[in-house]
């Protein structure tokens, strides 16, 4: 049988504090696996089911760090640190010491290939939902997944699309773009954004609203947990 450790462990400088690492959310018991521990608290504190998630937003609602100034400075000074090799050791200490960062002719066949494909890009927070039919889909953000647990509420039928939509930047560059929601009752697509990444999109967005006249893009987590047609 083997030791339980106490959580406090008396020290001659004083005591050391021992806590288990969670795998799963203590609210939604979502799986935190491939999470570190600042994913898996950010996590935590916005979870749908958190108690004081909405105490959480009215506090911080974090709008002085959404203003468009603000956002171009801090994507300015982000590409600024980059030429100028600042997050070079960053790169070389996650891939050890033999790392080299792309270079330009690899970054751009990285490019094509990403462009080239027709499948939906992963992303770190991606996340199961169940939907109402049993349908397990996956989706990119807890803003997608409050959006998802208010049309279910609603009784709206929707789907996760799977194939891109077509568009081309102003370098004459094909890109490919997957609306988050479809409802195919309204002929409607949806999209949650928050403030800062369509701002940093904006070209993008200008672009596909005119192919998609019928994409709706919801900016705000209220949106998403309101959401009527």
């Amino acid at each position: 049988m083997g030791v339980r450790i106490p959580p406090v462990v008396p020290t001659f400088f004083g005591t050391i504090m021992t806590y288990k690492k969670l795998e799963n959310c203590k609210y939604c018991s979502l799986p935190f696996h491939n999470l570190n521990a600042s994913e898996r608290a950010n996590h935590s504190r916005w979870c749908l089911q958190n108690p004081k998630k909405s105490e959480y937003r009215n506090n911080n609602d974090g709008s002085q760090f959404r203003t468009p100034e603000s956002i171009r400075k801090r994507t300015e000074g982000i590409k600024k640190a980059h030429r100028d090799g600042k997050y070079l050791q960053s790169y070389i200490n996650a891939r050890g010491r033999t790392g080299k960062p792309h270079t330009e002719k690899s970054k751009k066949l990285i490019s094509e290939k990403a462009r080239a494909s027709t499948h939906r890009r992963l992303l770190r927070s991606v996340r199961n939902y169940t939907q109402k039919d049993g349908t397990v889909v996956m989706l990119d953000s807890s803003w997608e997944e409050a959006l998802a647990v208010r049309l279910d509420a609603l009784n709206i039928i929707w789907v996760r699309p799977t194939e891109p939509i077509k568009w081309t930047d102003k370098n004459g560059a094909e890109r490919n773009y997957f609306p988050d929601f479809y409802l195919p009752d309204y002929n409607i697509y949806l999209d949650p954004k928050n403030p800062y990444a369509y701002i940093s999109q904006q070209e993008k967005m200008d672009i596909i609203l005119k192919i998609l006249p019928n994409l709706m893009v919801i900016k705000t987590l209220e949106e998403c947990e309101s959401f009527i047609i």
